[in-house]
């Protein structure tokens, strides 16, 4: 039935085609011009560019699919498409321009941009879904990201499972209902989360130790050695309620299960030792404690070389730790006597760094001194300039002016014979050189004035 089916569909397709071929040629071009794509790379290499292009784009968008896995499907099949169709033009770069197909008008490339554009529209729309969802369910991501941090999937594969199905419908209730619901669907998944979450931190961290002191319990170290085994058991309990309270304390974690490492071991020597006791046949304990006597002796001569085995076991144990307190206390001197050393060295610069200053301080002091008297000197310079100026001046316009009385009074020849003789008392001898000078220029000058004055009359 299914082949007669296939052969009535080719059947049908077949005279499809013969139809198509019998109509005009003519309106078969105007057909095809008129729905030409606008939108078309109308070269190979244009087209190849634009594919680059394209596939950084869309190879990279892994992380959108929990915003909306149907439109990212649908998005991701368009790139598919496309990619498919720039296949066979990469093959054959001449299809470029050909119809795609003989039931479109289209040509290879303008499908490559349509399919293309298509998913442009899908990857737009998870965009606006990433910025929403972002903002809505922050604390979602946060906790989920952290969860695979800690690699949940490992501990609890069924509950992980489960916890990422409730974590992607939260995306979904963001886009169909809204806000509020997805607020309210996230507070629920929160709350599992953290339970997984304390559950694995547990399992990493705390089960290995209660696996290996319950391993000690089937041993019977609980009857061997009581006390160690109920300081071992509070320090687990103690363990697990901070790992519990605390669970992203990676530094508090680390210390609380060193501790408890520290007691397990302690308990399992402890342990041995009581084993060795009760091995002793016949209660011949003497060979025991000949061992922790010449253990005590060890230490004692390895610290000071004394020997205290004429005292009681508890005694010599007391003597041993008197030793060693002592022998901190020596150390603690030399460290102080070392440190006051690097102190008065410290001081000793200092004080040498300050003698310095107080004499660069002394040199500035004097050199201040020597430019305020510098400065005095040259105000007294200038004032003295000034008053030899000023007389100067002032005898020069007694000059002119008896120079001018006598142009006036006396024929111009006895005027310049006069002006010529005319003697000028200058006590100072700059005011002398200058006045000298002046007489040199008026010698030249007055002639022009007296040929004016002559030329009047």
């Amino acid at each position: 039935m299914k082949q007669f089916f296939k052969m009535a569909v080719i059947t049908s397709a077949l005279v499809g085609v013969i139809g198509c071929q019998s109509t005009d040629e003519s309106s078969a071009v105007v057909a095809i011009e008129t729905n030409a794509p606008v939108a078309s790379a109308t070269t190979f290499d244009a087209l190849q560019k634009q594919y680059a292009l394209d596939k950084v784009t869309f190879d990279s968008l892994d992380n959108f699919k929990v915003y909306s896995e149907s439109t990212y499907t649908d998005m991701m099949e368009d790139w598919i498409d496309a990619k498919d169709v720039f296949s066979d033009i990469e093959k054959e770069p001449s299809l470029i321009n050909e119809e795609y197909s003989m039931f479109s008008s289209g040509s290879y490339s303008a499908k490559y941009m349509s399919l293309v554009a298509d998913a442009d529209m899908a990857l737009s729309k998870l965009k606006n879904y990433k910025e929403t969802a972002d903002v809505v369910l922050s604390d979602a991501i946060a906790q989920m990201a952290y969860l695979n941090s800690i690699d949940v999937k490992t501990y609890y594969p069924q509950d992980f499972l489960s916890l990422n199905k409730q974590y992607r419908e939260l995306f979904i209730t963001v886009i169909e209902e809204g806000i509020a619901e997805a607020q309210t669907s996230q507070a629920s998944f929160l709350t599992q989360a953290k339970v997984i979450e304390i559950e694995t931190t547990l399992k990493i961290h705390v089960v290995p130790l209660e696996k290996e002191f319950v391993g000690l319990t089937n041993k019977g170290f609980r009857t061997i050695a009581p006390i160690s085994y109920g300081q071992t058991k509070a320090e687990l309990d103690k363990t697990k309620k901070a790992v519990q309270a605390n669970n992203r304390d990676k530094a508090l974690i680390v210390d609380v299960v060193a501790k408890t490492r520290f007691q397990l071991d302690h308990l399992k020597n402890m342990a041995a030792e009581v084993k060795l006791l009760k091995a002793v046949k016949n209660g011949e304990f003497e060979q025991s404690v000949l061992e922790v006597e010449n253990k005590l002796l060890s230490i004692s001569q390895a610290i000071n070389g004394d020997d205290y085995r004429d005292e009681p076991l508890r005694a010599q144990t007391s003597s041993i730790l008197n030793a060693v307190q002592q022998m901190h206390d020596i150390n603690n001197t030399t460290d102080l006597e070392a440190k006051i050393k690097g102190l008065n060295a410290q001081i000793k610069t200092l004080e040498v760094t300050v003698e310095n200053q107080t004499e660069d301080r002394v040199n500035s002091q004097k050199q201040v001194l020597l430019l305020t008297q510098q400065l005095e000197r040259n105000d007294n310079l200038i004032n003295n300039l000034n008053g030899v100026i000023a007389s100067y001046k002032e005898k020069e316009a007694v000059v002119v002016e008896e120079v001018n009385t006598a142009t006036q009074d006396t024929p111009v020849a006895e005027a310049l014979t006069a002006t010529e003789v005319v003697p000028v008392e200058v006590e100072d001898p700059s005011v002398e050189k200058a006045i000298v000078e002046t007489s040199t220029v008026n010698d030249v000058v007055i002639p022009v004035e007296v040929n004016k004055a002559v030329n009047v009359k």
